[in-house]
């Protein structure tokens, strides 16, 4: 086994490890996140048996395109790894589609390579030297500098940053009660509010109370309880509590940013619809509550029919203008649960997602997606296409492959897969229909 030493770094420290592809990988993660301790290995296999012999924060997956049997080999490394170390795979752009594979065999996440310092925080949730240093920066209060053990709580907040509101303040709130050691304390801001600690924090007067700015303005405010074991804080403790509103002023504002971020790399840019990344995750999600809860889970693949024909009658913008109209005529038909996506091209995938309560013996698929097709195709055959000329009403016609889980299949591939079999099925009956893998065309049935 090949191993490359850690770089510097306090021994009590969690490490960073990289599997395979180390003389690319290596030189990206150190400057990253150097000092934090940094190991690797060249094999799949020595990786698995190196994550026990220390105490790992985080796996860097490097893309080994000779391993015969990798989802076997990512699944054994995140066995190793246990459910809280992230395990992320990295590789080039060309082999997106192996990384998205291998989610359903044990991958938390895939970057692509080169990773953005910003992915690379975010996937393996270990702050960068360059928000580290932004957080001590952001000390201009002229409080105590935050301590290790502070700056290591900080960065395990950091992958917090991405959830609702009311748990991102809660975390915050959590970090200010350790800080000072408060019995209580909550954060609030956008008028939402967390709260973190043992006491009430609901009735109980707080003892101290902060203001959360961003330069010059209030955003928000922090409110603590008494203090642990004393009477009273000490002036290092009011001090440090200042910091914390200048400090978490920084993180709502990065935060905010952050979500603004999100929401581009998961939306389509033509149709401002969740693009594929965006369906993905969704459909994992949803799979993993639909496998637990014995929950119903639908899943359509649909395209335009002939769509290459308005495109060379009537140009690429009236092609555009299409695509950006079916999807928000469909959306319109859907209902709040369900996703509508837009896959690629004119292919366009939604989720049917039921969480109407578990399934029981002898159930069928659900009735109210073919509700929604059929809303759909009203809609679709009544709206007016303006850039589409004599063809602007009732013309465009739609073909689709639709499956339910856990009927036609149980996996995200195999979802997808039988959907795009169905599709064709439907396209070679003589398109203008939706088509059920084992029913046929659904296309006239009732809602």
């Amino acid at each position: 086994m090949s191993t490359a030493p850690a770089t510097n770094g306090s021994g009590r420290d969690p490490r960073l490890l990289i599997i395979h592809d180390l003389d690319r990988l290596g030189p990206v993660v150190r400057d990253c996140f150097a000092p934090r301790p940094i190991s690797g290995v060249r094999s799949y296999l020595a990786g698995i048996a190196e994550i026990p012999r220390a105490k790992t924060q985080a796996v860097l997956l490097g893309h080994d395109r000779g391993c015969r049997n990798i989802e076997a080999a990512v699944a054994a490394i995140k066995n190793a790894a246990g459910p809280k170390v992230p395990v992320i795979f990295c590789c080039e752009p060309v082999y997106e589609f192996v990384g998205r594979k291998l989610l359903e065999h044990g991958a938390d996440d895939y970057v692509i390579f080169p990773p953005e310092p910003l992915e690379l925080e975010r996937a393996l949730r270990v702050a960068t030297r360059a928000t580290q240093r932004h957080l001590i920066e952001s000390n201009n209060t002229g409080g105590p500098l935050p301590s290790i053990e502070e700056l290591t709580r900080l960065a395990e907040l950091l992958p917090r940053l991405s959830k609702p509101d009311a748990k991102r303040l809660s975390a915050m709130a959590a970090l200010v009660a350790e800080a000072v050691n408060a019995d209580w304390a909550t954060v609030s801001a956008d008028g939402k509010m967390g709260r973190a600690g043992r006491g009430s924090a609901r009735s109980d007067a707080p003892v101290l109370v902060e203001m959360i700015v961003e330069g010059e303005q209030r955003v928000g405010q922090i409110r603590v309880g008494p203090k642990v074991g004393a009477d009273s804080y000490a002036e290092d403790d009011k001090q440090k509590l200042r910091h914390y509103g200048s400090l978490l002023g920084r993180l709502l504002e990065g935060a905010r940013r952050a979500d603004g971020w999100r929401k581009l790399a998961l939306t389509d840019d033509l149709t401002g619809l969740p693009n594929r990344r965006h369906l993905l995750a969704f459909l994992k999600e949803k799979l993993g509550v639909a496998r637990k809860e014995r929950m119903t889970l639908s899943l359509l693949v649909f395209d335009i029919d002939d769509f290459k024909k308005y495109n060379d009658q009537y140009g690429h913008d009236a092609g555009d203008e299409i695509l950006v109209e079916v999807g928000r005529l469909f959306a319109g038909c859907c209902r709040k649960t369900d996703l509508v996506s837009r896959y690629g091209g004119d292919e366009f995938v939604v989720v049917f997602w039921d969480p109407e309560g578990p399934r029981t013996m002898g159930s069928t698929p659900p009735r109210g997606v073919l509700q929604v097709l059929q809303r759909f195709r009203t809609a679709l055959q009544t709206h007016k296409f303006g850039r589409l000329g004599p063809d602007a009403v009732g013309c465009l016609t739609i073909s689709g492959g639709l499956v339910h889980f856990p009927w036609q299949a149980t996996t995200t591939t195999g979802l997808l897969e039988a959907a795009d079999r169905a599709l064709l099925q439907a396209k070679e009956a003589g398109k203008n229909r939706f088509w059920l893998v084992g029913r046929g065309d659904v296309t006239a049935m009732e809602g």
